[in-house]
């Protein structure tokens, strides 16, 4: 008989962002390894339309170049260096969605999959069509939830592969903006045919939890990082559990 713990499916936020460098190949095989249930990432589009791994729309943060994803091509972002959580320069260097998927296709992993925006905070055009044809080549689709924060992002993933799980993030300040409310935000995905909403985890109740339920949702999540917290979310008994420590909180779901 499955336990409550035994539901709730890992999902190793950045492949595991404070264990290894984010979004980095190194961090998604230790969380292939590791046992998680999802490898959680971020997307762009460089200059010459290539789909890359990497959460933010600039470099510095977590890269040795400058500037923005989208000015350099594909060939010029590879030849950047990955930082660590602490800045420290690493021989890991930016991934492709094509080589992260590669990783995947051959394991039962799902993938957790943000689409974001460009430095000025554009859509990038047909990024979600490039990241589908990347997906059906190594049988991913329908392993994926494919997410963001922009309304429109979640509603051109809807409208292009309807059986495709999408889903909405939201955060406080997001909600603000939109001048929504959780249950309000819930009402709104599930109503344009959503599957998942993942919720910053101040956000996440009972009664949330029970929304997402009623509505048909899964609720993930994020980002856990701390035992107290982990615990928390497990009693609680959400869908998906988004953390950067995916090695603690294995432990707390005795697997």
């Amino acid at each position: 008989m499955l336990t409550q713990s035994d539901r709730i499916r890992l999902a190793a936020h950045r492949g595991g962002a404070l264990l290894w460098p984010e979004n980095s190949l190194l961090a998604f095989r230790n969380a292939i390894a590791l046992g998680a249930d999802f490898l959680e990432l971020d997307v762009h589009l460089s200059r010459d339309g290539e789909v890359v791994v990497i959460h933010d729309a600039t470099l510095p943060r977590t890269t040795t170049g400058v500037g923005a994803v989208q000015d350099l091509a594909l060939a010029e972002l590879r030849a950047l260096s990955l930082k660590d959580k602490d800045g420290r320069v690493t021989a890991e260097t930016i991934p492709g969605l094509n080589e992260v998927a590669e990783l995947a296709g051959p394991t039962p992993l799902g993938l957790l999959l943000e689409i974001k925006v460009d430095s000025g905070r554009a859509r990038y055009p047909g990024i979600e069509e490039k990241v589908f044809a990347i997906l059906d080549r190594h049988g991913l689709t329908r392993r994926a939830v494919v997410v963001s924060f922009e309304p429109e992002t979640v509603r051109r993933v809807r409208e292009l592969r309807p059986e495709v799980r999408a889903g909405a993030l939201h955060s406080p300040r997001t909600l603000r903006q939109r001048r929504l409310s959780v249950g309000s935000a819930i009402d709104e995905l599930w109503k344009g045919g959503g599957a998942f909403v993942g919720l910053q985890h101040s956000l996440v109740s009972a009664e949330s939890l029970a929304l997402a339920r009623k509505r048909g949702l899964l609720l993930g999540v994020w980002t856990v990082n701390e035992a107290d917290d982990i615990r928390r979310f497990i009693d609680l008994g959400v869908d998906v559990l988004i953390t950067d420590r995916p090695d603690l909180a294995k432990k707390l779901l005795n697997r």
